[in-house]
């Protein structure tokens, strides 16, 4: 049967030793163990560790181990709910066969599907494990069961890369690197389209950060000179500067299609609904080019079209405020251009600012320069949650200047009086009264609150993916954040800041369809934290994947400031730009998933002392090797 009372939760480096009492106590091996605890899974009882499953991920193939219950819970499904769990996510994250080492329990395991076979078939990487190396002994069985027919896929297409924003041109650098070739389809008139339309903010990070290295090989083999790596970009510079000039490059510029929206995505012959033989139909691509209908095939697509062009409404509910539609002439979405060419739109006006991210900040602190200028010009800041802790940082304190300066300044608007400040307030409709706009919600007290008189709303709550595109494509994405599945707990902003994000690659930015990638911020959905570097990263471990060489695939690696946090740089000098979204130039961490672990020496002998693992039995107690 199976117990109720148990949740299940992924290990901690913390709970080891819990760990390694519960493997004693069932006599299996702590050999190798700890190097993979990031993919084990633990069951909890009223706070208590009371079960372990965990698996070594080898490219697309795994190794089941450690599956250990307290005895007081043998045969009570415990073991059922851990095997049962890990093999579900070993498929969603695309492994193919999920193999296991079994002395005396192979019925046991032949109720999930696995079945025995010769011991020499075992991948050689699985041979390098500890357990092959002697943590379990040689009479052990070799179980396997497949999760996944590998599709054959006609190689002779290209790959398709949906956005030629700096994320989906560093796939495409990556395609060409390995001799695949892509077909880049961009919705804009020109490469880095949405970064034009904020293309006066400088970023937080310094230019370091903000090139991609197959990027910028294929660059300098042409001349190219790569900007001082210690100075901050504004986001037009990066478009100029990097993405314009790869952009032409011969390679580049016989793949890319402009002005070339993507309407759908799915299967060739294939609806959402239908499985056999799915994974070897290509993908079917239609788009509007010109006005005109195309459709295109590729074996797989790269999804980094982001969210710009999908912003988060005033709506404090997810949904339009009322009237929101009728008034979207005098809501700006996203981060005008107050100090240059949207000056004369808030110049003498009355404007409110809504958000509590960096994108707000921005506005408010160029509204504060334009307000010293111009006489009569005004600005209300409104925020849905009343702590802004994360907003105003820490000050001189903070681990990044441009960040502490930016709180600093913020903090001096709110408490000198130049501006008005509404905290709590969550918008529920717009009117237009007496000329000018009057803004309802609830405020803080629960009670209706009114803010009469806007000329001017800058709507800066952030962005949201659109999914409309890949509605008959079989996706999985986070309840809430719409993010891929696998990234939802790791990005929650409720949780995390840009520094806490863990490195990640194709397995996390994979979907249930074969082949399908959402790279770059789409593959962050809501989240407001996605550094341009993480999505460099992403885009070298996926097209390693595509390629075929999960090693690489797997070798995460990536530089992470410690105290990422997106952010925006106050007004400064000539320039007027502000710093956005940006890991900055602190010190940074390298951070590596070592996917094959080294041979660890052989030990132990044959039967349940050496290795095993209780499982559902009639009578006592049984072992079996990492099941």
């Amino acid at each position: 049967m199976l117990n109720s009372n148990i949740s299940l939760r992924p290990a901690a480096k913390s709970d080891w030793a819990a760990i390694a009492a519960l493997l004693e106590a069932n006599k299996l091996p702590l050999d190798g163990a700890q190097d993979h605890l990031s993919t084990y899974l633990l069951a909890i009882q009223s706070g208590e560790i009371v079960g372990v499953a965990g698996a070594e991920v080898y490219g697309d193939v795994a190794l089941l181990r450690s599956v250990a219950v307290t005895p007081a819970l043998h045969r009570q499904g415990v073991g059922q709910q851990l095997v049962s769990r890990l093999l579900d996510e070993a498929k969603r994250r695309q492994i193919a066969k999920v193999y296991l080492l079994t002395v005396t329990a192979p019925e046991y395991f032949a109720q999930f599907g696995f079945k025995r076979g010769p011991r020499d078939n075992a991948p050689e990487a699985l041979k390098a494990s500890a357990e092959f190396q002697g943590a379990c002994p040689s009479c052990a069985a070799l179980m396997s069961l497949t999760l996944l027919e590998t599709p054959v896929m006609d190689t002779q297409l290209p790959v398709a890369v949906l956005g030629a924003g700096p994320v989906g041109l560093a796939a495409a650098a990556r395609l060409i690197e390995r001799g695949i070739t892509p077909i880049v389809l961009e919705a804009g008139s020109q490469v880095g389209s949405n970064l034009m339309e904020y293309g006066h903010i400088r970023l937080f990070s310094p230019w370091r950060y903000n090139v991609d290295h197959a990027m910028a090989k294929q660059l300098e083999a042409t001349g190219w000179v790569a900007p001082a790596p210690d100075e901050l970009p504004t986001a037009r510079s990066i478009v100029e500067r990097v993405l314009q000039p790869f952009s032409v490059l011969p390679q580049v510029a016989s793949a890319l299609h402009l002005n070339t929206k993507v309407v759908s995505v799915s299967r060739d012959g294939f609806d959402k609904v239908k499985t056999v033989g799915r994974g070897k139909a290509p993908f079917v691509i239609r788009a509007v080019q010109g006005g005109a209908p195309i459709e295109i095939r590729a074996r797989a697509v790269i999804d980094a079209t982001g969210t710009w062009s999908t912003p988060n409404p005033v709506g404090a509910n997810g949904l339009p405020a009322l009237g929101e539609e009728e008034l979207k002439d005098a809501i700006f979405y996203g981060i005008p251009d107050i100090g240059g060419q949207h000056r004369s739109r808030y110049a003498g006006k009355r404007t409110l600012v809504v958000g509590a991210g960096h994108s707000a900040a921005n506005a408010l602190l160029y509204l504060a320069e334009l307000a010293k200028q111009v006489p009569g010009t005004s600005f209300v800041w409104t925020v849905r949650s009343p702590v802004l802790t994360r907003v105003f940082g820490g000050g001189t304190a903070d681990a990044l200047p441009a960040r502490g300066q930016l709180g600093t300044s913020l903090k001096a608007l709110r408490d000198n009086g130049s501006m008005e400040f509404v905290a709590g307030l969550r918008i529920t409709e717009l009117r237009r009264e007496s000329g000018a706009i009057t803004v309802v919600g609830t405020g803080a007290d629960g009670k209706v609150a009114t803010l009469p008189g806007i000329d001017e709303i800058v709507c800066a709550t952030g962005q949201r993916p659109n999914l409309s595109m890949t509605s008959e494509l079989r996706l999985k994405l986070d309840p809430w954040l719409d993010s891929t599945e696998a990234l939802g707990p790791l990005i929650d902003p409720n949780v995390h800041s840009c520094g806490t994000v863990r490195p990640h690659g194709h397995r996390e930015l994979a979907h249930p369809e074969p082949g399908f990638y959402s790279l770059g911020v789409k593959s962050y959905g809501r989240a407001p934290t996605f550094l341009m570097a993480t999505g460099f990263e992403q885009a070298r471990s996926v097209v390693a994947a595509i390629a075929g060489d999960l090693e690489a695939a797997d070798r995460v690696e990536l530089d992470l400031p410690e105290t990422g946090v997106c952010g925006l740089d106050v007004p400064d000098q000539a320039d007027s730009g502000s710093s956005c979204c940006g890991a900055p130039a602190a010190a940074t961490v390298q951070v590596e998933s070592v996917v094959i672990p080294a041979p660890v020496k052989a030990k132990g002998g044959c039967g349940t002392s050496s290795c095993g693992t209780p499982a559902k039995q009639p009578e006592k107690a049984k072992t079996a090797c990492c099941g």
